[in-house]
């Protein structure tokens, strides 16, 4: 991806540009783009979805479709509409938990079988689902790029918000060490829940320095049950978080 270089370059100089300002905002902004663009740039949107060229009162009824992505106005009644293909997966039996910019927790009604079934139970279209697979999947437990691969099965899961949830009585929770920390517990995840209770975590290291070694503790609220990933606007448009940068200051057009 040699045309992506300077692309990356750019946003890369603009976030150490913006920690050397203490520009948290600016930071997380240019971080959330670089991870963020790679897999919508390279990916092919001809696999995924259909572009229909549709009036402006048929576009209008497709916003109101499943399966309709975008659409951009060419004329006065003249709409390019982007819809989801036709899967293999019957989607009513698929729900999201959470989501994070490169991974998702999906609930699945199977079948009576174990959780390791997978999407076997969900399958509408075999044919196309065995042929495609490999497009999409990695291979044996292989990791391989823009592919998707399975990290953790279960019966159960509690989320509270991205990188901060419990899936069979494991607990996820990004900058936490959880061994110094016995009170990040499933009880707390409930708490947080019913009575928005919040939990705070102290990370203990050992740092060295000019030959002296220190011990360092950073203290952090742990569950919160707050969304820092993006804003929501009312026509559920998400947005990247910036710090001091509230919903009501963006406009819809």
């Amino acid at each position: 991806h040699d045309s992506f270089n300077s692309f990356v370059k750019e946003f890369m100089s603009i976030r150490q540009q913006a920690k050397d300002d203490k520009n948290n905002g600016l930071a997380q902004f240019a971080k959330i783009v670089l991870n963020s663009s790679f897999g919508g740039d390279a990916l092919n949107s001809e696999k995924y979805s259909n572009t229909k060229l549709l009036s402006s009162e048929r576009t209008f009824l497709q916003h109101m479709m499943n399966g309709f992505i975008h659409s951009t106005e060419l004329n006065d009644d003249l709409y390019a509409v982007q819809v989801d293909k036709e899967n293999s997966f019957d989607k009513t039996k698929m729900h999201i938990i959470q989501l994070d910019t490169d991974s998702l927790t999906l609930a699945i009604a199977g079948d009576s079988r174990d959780y390791t079934q997978g999407f076997d139970a969900i399958i509408k279209d075999p044919e196309f689902y065995n042929k495609n697979k490999g497009l999409f999947f990695s291979d044996n437990g292989q990791r391989k790029i823009l592919g998707v691969h399975i990290e953790k099965q279960g019966y159960n899961c509690i989320a509270l918000s991205p990188k901060n949830y419990i899936i069979n009585d494991e607990i996820v929770l990004k900058g936490v060490i959880l061994e110094q920390n016995p009170q990040i517990n499933e009880q707390a995840f409930v708490e947080c829940i019913n009575n928005g209770t919040v939990t705070t975590a102290v990370n203990t290291t050992l740092c060295q320095r000019k030959g002296v070694m220190s011990r360092l503790q950073m203290s952090r609220n742990a569950i919160t049950g707050s969304h820092t990933k993006m804003i929501v606007l009312p026509n559920h448009s998400c947005l990247p978080f910036i710090y001091g940068i509230k919903a009501d200051r963006y406009f819809i057009k």
